[in-house]
């Protein structure tokens, strides 16, 4: 059986960073690691017009924070995949056209550590109860300073997904922000372990490279020693790793 954890947290707060840097330990220490995105799990939008998807961003019930728009039962599916330890493959979500197109993720059998991150990863709502969350054998919620996550969010949907200013912050405000509240926030009592990952990014980028490391070394090792039963473990060289965002 793989050893399953699920990674959570709202927008912008730093949970793919911390999943990323928590699979370079543990490749480091010789396990085989998967990260599944919870992107990859959103249901398929583009027979939508483009006036209607934009429509998606604004509308308070029905929005791409919202966890209508996940197919939980596709996500339950491939983690429980992930924990047996199959081979299969996932048709990745292109979010130009916010449906699938022909590119697929290949996921090798045999895992040693599987890591299911995203919004939703830990959610246990009405539409999947606690059939995702029992899945995990280590789950972490990711908490940071909100205004840091939301510059982190704007920056994203401007440099990769060529959203216009206004279209950010009135999406912000109008369904991220509620989101994070109503549904994203409360999954963090599903959390085995609570992570603050705030880097103070007013610092020497250097300095908050090495908190962050720290950070995910700690995590990582915990999984590591679940995972073998056994302890190490050499450190990764910091020149090594590159972290988006820094520098």
């Amino acid at each position: 059986m793989t050893f399953l954890t699920g990674i959570a947290g709202g927008s912008g707060g730093g949970k793919t960073t911390l999943a990323d840097l928590i699979q370079k330990h543990l490749d480091h220490w010789g396990l085989k690691c998967f990260i599944l995105s919870t992107d990859n799990c959103y249901r398929d939008l583009s027979p939508l017009t483009t006036s209607e998807r934009d429509d998606l961003c604004f509308n308070p019930e029905k929005n791409y924070d919202h966890p209508s728009l996940l197919d939980f039962e596709k996500l339950v599916d491939y983690a429980r995949k992930l924990k047996e330890g199959e081979s299969f493959e996932v048709p990745k979500y292109d979010f130009k056209i916010h449906g699938y197109g022909s590119e697929r993720i290949y996921v090798p059998p045999s895992l040693d550590v599987a890591i299911v991150e995203g919004i939703y990863a830990l959610y246990s709502g009405s539409e999947v109860k606690r059939d995702l969350v029992s899945l995990y054998d280590f789950s972490i919620f990711v908490t940071t300073d909100p205004l840091i996550a939301q510059c982190r969010r704007i920056l994203r949907d401007y440099e990769e997904r060529g959203r216009t200013p206004s279209h950010i912050v009135r999406q912000l405000v109008s369904t991220v922000i509620p989101m994070q509240r109503q549904y994203i926030g409360p999954t963090e009592l599903n959390a085995k372990d609570v992570v603050n990952w705030r880097a103070d990014e007013t610092k020497n980028p250097e300095e908050v490279k090495m908190e962050l490391l720290r950070i995910a070394r700690q995590k990582a090792a915990f999984i590591y020693e679940r995972a073998t039963g056994t302890q190490l473990l050499p450190d990764l060289n910091p020149d090594e790793v590159d972290i988006k965002g820094l520098g």
